[in-house]
């Protein structure tokens, strides 16, 4: 199989964040085109781009996949309003920030809905679902995040799913971090939509949002939009009528992100681009282990998407000094204060190997000497 491009401008750090991920220069150089929005290629582009991704759900005539421009945020604003009708409820699970923005958007747009929260160190259950749905009978979707990247945490999408097939409710999975690194089955979870980035798991430039949208599911929710440029119903029917969007598209955000579904491809897909994930993940809880640092969550519940640490007790830390120090040596992380105070983050995902993640745990353990900090084991 292919391997993925790493080369990247010298002068550029390596972004070890949830999102925005470093590209690789193919992809980069595919954006370097100029075509008007109705062009053969770009139709082409569009519907090569569809195809490939209900392959990677096995959505192949059940689904459709519809573009947005915009963030992953807007792609779950899109699914909410869509879906759920005026008469209808969405229950809500959060045990995160990104949970919390979906109760957030629902308010904002007015779409009635319930919600329940759970400890962000652990997976909600089964058992939780299925008594917030039997607790109120006027809700007819359920939407979760698949991984909770404020911490890492990946929460159990199939058991979740299982429970809405049971009492007949739609399924909305905010894949936003997942889309491509983990296997999300349209026909097993029987999901009415999946949203996913281009620019986490599918390593494409930020600004699009898809969403796999099941068509029995769309054609019920035709008219419920609360937003002309959101309604997943239109742009749907135009695209599948016309293969173009309804207004001015991306084309140089189309043109990278075919190409990185191309590069996907060529890395084996959903599988190679998770055990990919996996192997730098694995390095970098345990070299950061051994320098006596701890992670928010266990192994078992943990994402290889972004992992959550403890900072050091040590007076002598600041994140601050922890970030210009490993920008100067090549990589930029996250603080961690979105789901738990005095955290860092560090995500293994974009153009990001094992051995990129060993010279980042160089560069750590060179920054923290450079501040003075000692006694890693009172982390």
């Amino acid at each position: 199989m292919d391997q993925i491009d790493q080369a990247r401008i010298e002068d550029e750090p390596l972004l070890l964040t949830p999102g925005p991920v470093t590209l690789s220069a193919r992809v980069k150089r595919a954006m370097l085109h100029d075509y008007a929005s109705g062009e053969a290629v770009m139709q082409e582009t569009i519907a090569w781009s569809r195809r490939y991704l209900l392959d990677l759900c096995n959505a192949q005539g059940t689904h459709t996949a519809i573009p947005l421009v915009g963030s992953g945020t807007s792609g779950t604003e899109a699914a909410i309003g869509t879906f759920v009708p005026p008469n209808g409820k969405l229950l809500i699970h959060t045990n995160g920030v990104y949970g919390d923005r979906l109760v957030e958007i629902a308010r904002r747009i007015r779409t009635p809905y319930t919600s329940f929260r759970t400890a962000p160190y652990t997976p909600p259950t089964a058992e939780q679902f299925a008594a917030a749905i039997a607790a109120d009978p006027g809700i007819t979707h359920v939407m979760v995040v698949h991984c909770e990247t404020s911490t890492g945490i990946l929460n159990p999408i199939e058991s979740i799913a299982a429970v809405c097939r049971r009492a007949g409710k739609g399924l909305l999975i905010d894949a936003v971090a997942s889309f491509g690194a983990f296997m999300l089955d349209a026909k097993a979870l029987s999901f009415d939509a999946v949203i996913c980035s281009a620019n986490k798991g599918l390593q494409a430039p930020p600004g699009l949002a898809w969403i796999i949208a099941k068509k029995s599911a769309l054609e019920e929710a035709k008219g419920n939009a609360h937003s002309l440029t959101l309604d997943l119903w239109d742009q749907n029917q135009h695209m599948d009528r016309t293969g173009m969007f309804r207004f001015t598209p991306a084309t140089h955000l189309l043109l990278g992100f075919a190409e990185a579904l191309r590069e996907h491809a060529g890395e084996g897909g959903i599988a190679g681009r998770h055990d990919r994930y996996r192997r730098s993940w694995r390095r970098l809880v345990d070299g950061m282990r051994q320098m006596g640092f701890r992670t928010l969550l266990e192994d078992e519940v943990a994402s290889p998407i972004v992992t959550t640490f403890h900072e050091p007790l040590d007076p002598a830390y600041s994140f601050k000094a922890l970030y210009e120090g490993m920008k100067r040596r090549g990589f930029i992380i996250f603080p961690g204060r979105l789901a738990a105070a005095n955290t860092f983050r560090i995500a293994c995902i974009g153009v990001v190997t094992e051995d990129d993640i060993g010279r980042a745990l160089d560069a750590l353990e060179a920054t923290m000497r450079e501040m003075g900090v000692a006694g890693m084991g009172r982390i």
